[in-house]
């Protein structure tokens, strides 16, 4: 029993390996490695005789090493995304928290971060902490945070945004600057294209589980 276990694993992470590795492509992280491998170990235990091992190279000539000893916030974070978006409806966490992600990303890797998001939102919560327009437009719901502090405390401000503030939040995080009609304009434009962008891609699930 334990050795059809391992058979089945093995086929298993060849699979999940590849479709993840070519997640990671569209993520930003091109040259990427990622390898599950299945490792025996010395005893028969009650999940088999196997040790599941994640190996991972974010650079060309660099040896793929063990994730949790390699990888970087931003890098596990966008591993944890290309994962969850292989398996998105296989089971899981109800919540998925993503911190770091958008680190050392932007322009078209950005939006595909933003999608992915996207299409993981479809089957579970998520809870995304980013600087990047692309993937704050994808929210459903999004949320201004902020410190303030006095000579006796300092306290962190959650506030909600309305349809209008959330335009002028994201035309702040595109330009950089204080709101212009222009960065107002294309803030607009920007929500409008991630919320067709996102009912296309629930639309696809839809279809998908019919």
């Amino acid at each position: 029993a334990a050795l059809e276990l391992t058979k089945a694993r093995e086929h298993g992470a060849k699979a999940l390996s590849k479709k993840i590795a070519e997640e990671l492509v569209g993520l930003g992280m091109e040259k990427a490695q990622f390898v599950i491998t299945v490792q025996p170990l010395r005893e028969y235990g009650p999940q088999g005789r196997d040790e599941l091992l994640m190996e991972f190279s974010a650079n060309p000539g660099e040896a793929k090493k063990p994730l949790s000893k390699i990888a970087s916030g931003g890098e596990i974070s966008r591993i944890a995304l290309a994962i969850k978006t292989v398996s998105a409806n296989s089971g899981g966490a109800a919540t998925m928290v993503f911190d770091e992600i958008d680190t050392g990303i932007g322009g078209k890797t950005a939006q595909m971060v933003a999608e992915r998001i996207a299409l993981i939102s479809a089957y579970r919560q998520v809870l995304c902490i980013t600087h990047l327009p692309q993937i704050a437009s994808m929210g459903d719901t999004h949320l201004y945070i902020a410190k303030k502090s006095n000579a006796a405390h300092t306290k962190t401000i959650v506030e909600e945004l309305t349809d209008a503030l959330r335009i002028s939040e994201i035309a702040r995080m595109a330009s950089g600057v204080d709101a212009t009609a222009a960065s107002l304009d294309n803030a607009r434009e920007m929500l409008q294209n991630a919320q067709i962008k996102k009912a296309t891609l629930r639309k696809k699930l839809q279809a998908a589980k019919c």
